[in-house]
């Protein structure tokens, strides 16, 4: 079999994996990473969509590359490059809250027995920058929400209460796993270079030097990646279907307490109201 056959092939089981995700809600599955090569991640990076992962994933990406001497091109691609340095094999999730689905709260899964054994970095986002963000997301760049941001915040299959519902199903569970790292974007954005380093360790990385880790954080700069998502840049399969909208971008704002920007006051109340009645440790 020759380079592009086996290129192709790869290719095939990746988009059978991807596909069999979204049927069953994105939830844990041995994944293929090369041809013939399946493996079964033990670390999970846990998120609602809009989180920070992407951000999250260039830099643990750029991290890998330069620390073990791996492809650039596999920059979005955790799974591959763990399995290539030889760390624990290391996949992002959203764990059924992919935005695509649009499950009812109520839907959503709290039996995470599929992650015993297994760890996880559980990835936080303040809901009220979390929702703006995702409203963009569903309305300009998914287009599977026609309403106002108000509306939003506010349905069963994108709002505040699944929001709250996701959290509490996994503060409940955090034991499930044979180790659990709690991580909160607002804390990536102040501390950048702990968070990754924190993460890697968590992942098996050891020894990672400061001036790599330094280095990733300034190749994940807003500007690089945005710029990386407008030129379609190391594979970037996530560009914005439409270059002249800057909502519709998937690097959209990066921004800690943006929500002021895009909610009213009426909203921000409603929100406050719900995550104040919820009680719950991550918010």
């Amino acid at each position: 079999m020759d380079s592009l056959q086996i290129q192709s092939t790869w290719e095939d089981q990746q988009r059978e994996w991807r596909e069999r995700m979204q049927e069953t809600g994105d939830i844990p599955h041995p994944v293929p990473v090369a041809d013939g090569l399946v493996v079964t991640p033990q670390v999970y990076i846990v998120s609602m969509p809009k989180s920070g992962r992407t951000w999250l994933r260039v830099l643990i990406g750029k991290a890998l590359i330069e620390f073990y001497g791996l492809n650039e091109e596999d920059l979005l691609e955790p799974l591959k490059l763990s399995v290539a340095a030889g760390i624990l094999p290391t996949e992002f999730i959203h764990d059924g809250t992919n935005i695509a689905l649009g499950k009812h709260w109520r839907e959503l899964d709290g039996d995470k027995s599929a992650y015993k054994g297994k760890k996880v970095v559980f990835l936080v986002r303040e809901p009220k920058d979390l929702l703006v963000s995702s409203y963009f997301s569903a309305a300009n760049r998914k287009r599977t929400f026609d309403g106002s941001i108000s509306d939003f915040i506010r349905s069963d299959q994108y709002g505040i209460h699944k929001v709250i519902a996701f959290y509490k199903s996994w503060a409940d569970n955090q034991t499930v796993p044979e180790a659990f790292l709690l991580l909160r974007y607002e804390d990536m954005q102040a501390k950048p270079e702990a968070s990754l380093d924190s993460v890697l360790r968590f992942m098996g990385v050891e020894n990672m030097p400061q001036e790599i880790i330094a280095e990733a954080v300034q190749f994940g700069r807003f500007e690089n990646m945005r710029e990386m998502e407008r030129s379609g840049s190391y594979n970037w399969r996530l560009s914005s279907p439409n270059l002249n909208d800057e909502e519709a971008y998937k690097v959209r704002k990066g921004k800690v307490g943006g929500y002021v920007d895009y909610l009213s006051a009426e909203d921000v109340e409603y929100i406050s109201q719900a995550i104040a009645e919820a009680r719950i440790p991550f918010l």
